[in-house]
């Protein structure tokens, strides 16, 4: 028999600095290009994500971790789509292989279909995520600055889930705010 570690679900309004530092101190041990050094200052790549998932092991350490960005996804028939952007998934190296970050994306689903969300979107390789329902995606655009059509800038590597029948949208499509 299989035992699953549990999942923990966490409002980044609640993280205090010892989670913030657990978060960082993970996050900064998953993340290692040279850009991924933000992670020593603080618990985000460019956007804090409102809700986040966490596994530990038995002695307590955080040991996995996925985020949850709450955005508004535009499409040029005018339709406002609540989408979840996934980020900063990671497993610590030395827990890596156990099936957490489908665990995690399963939790994160689970909820964003609870909460009305109609799509997921995430950066990421297409054959870590397919089993979880993303399909590569060639027409979304971010918004750094709202709708400033100048700062629109093509997404590449990404990857989107529906949550309802309703279809991933044709022709552009577009997420305000920075990456994640």
């Amino acid at each position: 028999m299989t035992l699953y570690p549990e999942i923990t679900y966490v409002s980044d309004a609640s993280v205090d600095a010892a989670l913030d530092h657990e978060l960082r101190e993970l996050l900064a041990a998953c993340f290692t290009k040279p850009e991924d050094r933000v992670f020593k200052e603080r618990r985000y790549f460019n956007e804090l994500p409102a809700h986040r998932w966490v596994i530990r092991d038995e002695a307590g350490a955080l040991v996995a971790h996925i985020a949850v960005h709450d955005k508004r996804l535009f499409d040029d028939r005018g339709g406002v789509h609540r989408t979840g952007g996934i980020a900063e998934v990671c497993v610590h190296p030395s827990h890596r292989g156990r099936g957490y970050v489908k665990l995690l994306v399963a939790a994160a689903h689970d909820w964003m279909r609870a909460e009305g969300f109609v799509f997921s979107v995430l950066f990421g390789i297409s054959r870590n995520y397919a089993s979880s329902g993303y399909l590569p995606v060639d027409n979304l655009f971010l918004d750094a600055n709202a709708h400033a059509a100048a700062t629109r800038a093509k997404a590449s590597g990404a990857l989107a889930v529906a949550f309802t029948p309703l279809a991933w949208p044709e022709g552009e499509a577009h997420l305000p705010g920075p990456s994640f």
